[in-house]
Parts: C-alpha cells; structure tokens; sequence
C-alpha cells in the first residue's frame, strides 16, 4: 500500500502546482495607453473667412479657325507676348485663292450681262415709244405695237435678272474673301500665348482648339463659396487675397462676380479681380480669398482641434481627460455640440468648458473610462 499512497501524494502535488501556474498566467496587467491632450481656453477667432482659388487671366480665349486646312505657319511660341492683330497662325491658302478669283470671274461676267440688259432696255424703250406714237396715228398695225411693247418688257426683265445675278455674285464673292481671310488667325487682344495645340502641316477642321491666349495685367480669382457666407458677400466688395507661391504675400481685391445659383455642391461661384498687376503673379497661382464678413470682426469661445472631434451614431463627442488624485488620468466620453469649421477649429457651443483637459489624437482607440498617460512631451515620451 506505501507505494500507492507514494503515487497518490506526488499526483496531487503536481495538480496543485498546475492550478497555481494557471491562476498566474491568467493575470493580466491593463495597458495604460498614452495621449495627447490639449487644454481648452477661451480664444478670440476673428470673423473672416477664406477660401482657396487659382488664378486665372482676366482675359483668356481659346481660339480656333472658321475654315479647314493645312496649318502653313505658327510663328509665335509659348510664352510670347503679342498685341492686338498680330498674326498667330495661318493656314495653306492656296484653294481658297482659286475659289475668291472664281468668284470675281462671275462677279465680271454678271456685270457685262447687266451692262448689255441695260442697253437692251434703252433700244427697246426707243423702239417701243416709236412705234407706240406711229401706232396712235394709225400709221403701223396693232401687232407691230404689240411686239415693240414685248420687247421691252422682255429687255427689263433680263435687265432684272442680271442685277440679281450681280448680287448673288457679290454675296458670293464677299463669302470668298471672308474664307481667305479666316485662313490669317491674329490676336483679338494684347496678351501671352499660353499654349499651343497646333503643329505646321498638321489637318485641321473648323473650331478646332489652336492656341490659348491670356490677356496681360489684370488676374482674376475664381473660389466656391458655401452657402454659410454667400449671403455676405456682394459684387464689388472688397477683399484680400493671398499667394502661396509668394510667402502669403497680401494684395487687395474686388468682388467682380456672384453666381445667383449654387453647383452641384451647395457652393456657389465668385468671381474677384485682383488690383494689383504685380509681375510676379501669374495665371494658375493658387489663392487664398479673404473675406471681411463686417461683423463685430471677432468671436470669443472655446475652439476644438478637428482631430480633438469624433463622430459616432450619437453625434460628435470629445474625450476628456480626468486627472486622480494618485497621478492617474481617466478618458471620459462626452457628447458636444459644435459650430462650423473655423481657422482655429470647430467652435463648441455645448459639453465643454475652459480649462478642461480633452484628448487630441487615437480617438478611435479610445473607451469610455479608459485608464490612460498624458504625454507632456510627446515626442520625446511616446
């Protein structure tokens, strides 16, 4: 029996020593997951507002030819400044030239056509009146009359024909100047050419694009403004309007155009002038538009970071930090009501006040109670 009972001691030792291994790795230490944090206070966000644009020529036309051809020249280049009536291109005017002195040919031949009618009229005039007073002194037949008579009729209407030919030919004849004439492409006013379309010897129809031409000086920028602030703005306001590309740089400008109607967004497009002709500021520029809306110019609150902003099926929340007493932080989920989007952020109009601690990054790794760090540095402490 001492075996037995040998065995049966070491069993039960080795299943108590299980259930304490187990009982150990089934405890868990809970992560305390860092985060940035932000400390509200109130802020002054001023009232304007900007909008991105580009900038774009305040003239600027794509121009094509009114006849088909062969392309004979383009003497300007991208980049090339021209004045108004400059020849931009031209095309093979060979065909066209043939078509114009047919066109004076029958112009000519319609001309002597008439000029014989009209002496016709003058012969048969002399005859009939002639032969109308013999005819009123009995002295030829009613016939003879009769033929005199028809005669002139028939010189008149030949006469009349031969205007109208006359016409038709001159019409015809303006219509082939006009086609010889379109195949000379110039320039409809001062301006750069900013891009060519178009090689020599190359086929093309008519409308067909052939180069773009913007005018010098004046830029326009064109922005969308949404239906929040396009009841503030008027044509002819004036604004300022800033350029990347020049280190937010600041010219003035002009409200020149407000569309009535929206997109297909709910934006509607404004047009405005810059003042200045600076010659650093050039078509395609990108733009910031700012608009002084003329309220009180500024507004108070408490300004959330868009990433501070969650948004789930209850609306948009915030976590705030709670700090313990012990040196410990709790995440608390909390339901906010925001305004729109400003230059500082969203505005909170509900669920937080100055000097509250709110999480600023990971909110989507967040809980609602949720133990966690706060990092004072984050770069160095993450």
């Amino acid at each position: 029996m001492k075996p037995f009972l040998i065995s049966l001691l070491i069993c039960a030792a080795l299943i108590c020593g299980g259930c304490s291994n187990a009982k150990d790795d089934t405890t868990e230490t809970v992560p305390v997951r860092p985060v940035r944090y932000m400390v509200l206070e109130t802020q002054t966000q001023t009232l304007n507002q900007s909008f991105s644009g580009t900038a774009a020529a305040n003239r600027e036309a794509v121009l094509s030819f009114k006849v088909s051809g062969t392309v004979k020249t383009i003497p300007v280049k991208v980049g090339d400044r021209v004045r108004a009536g400059d020849l931009l291109a031209q095309l093979d005017e060979t065909d066209l030239t043939v078509d114009l002195e047919s066109a004076r040919a029958g112009l000519k031949a319609s001309q002597a056509d008439a000029k014989s009618a009209q002496t016709n009229v003058y012969t048969t005039r002399s005859n009939y009146d002639r032969i109308q007073n013999l005819y009123e002194n009995d002295n030829v037949s009613l016939s003879e009359f009769e033929q005199a008579r028809g005669n002139y009729e028939t010189a008149q209407a030949q006469l009349q024909a031969a205007n109208s030919r006359i016409t038709t030919e001159t019409t015809k004849l303006r219509a082939a100047e006009n086609q010889l004439r379109y195949t000379r492409l110039t320039a409809p006013f001062d301006g750069i050419v900013n891009n060519v379309a178009i090689e020599e010897n190359e086929e093309i129809t008519p409308g067909s694009a052939v180069l773009t031409l913007s005018g010098l000086g004046k830029l326009d920028v064109k922005v969308d403004v949404s239906d929040l602030h396009i009841g503030g703005i008027q044509a002819g306001m004036p604004c300022k309007i800033s350029f990347p590309a020049l280190d937010h740089e600041t010219f003035d400008g002009r409200v020149t155009e407000v569309s009535y109607g929206a997109t297909e967004a709910p934006t509607y497009p404004v047009t405005v002038g810059v003042l200045s002709q600076d010659i650093r500021l050039r078509p395609g520029m990108a733009a910031e538009v700012i608009f002084d809306f003329g309220k009180a110019g500024t507004e108070a609150g408490i300004y959330l970071p868009p990433d501070g902003v969650g948004e789930d099926s209850g609306g948009n929340f915030v976590f705030v930090i709670e700090k313990g007493a012990d040196g410990t932080a709790t995440a608390r989920k909390r339901k906010v009501v925001i305004g729109p989007l400003t230059g500082k952020g969203f505005l909170a109009k509900e669920g937080v006040a100055a000097k509250d601690l709110i999480a600023t990054s990971g909110l989507q790794l967040l809980l609602d109670g949720m133990a966690v760090k706060l990092l004072d540095d984050p770069i160095n402490q993450w």
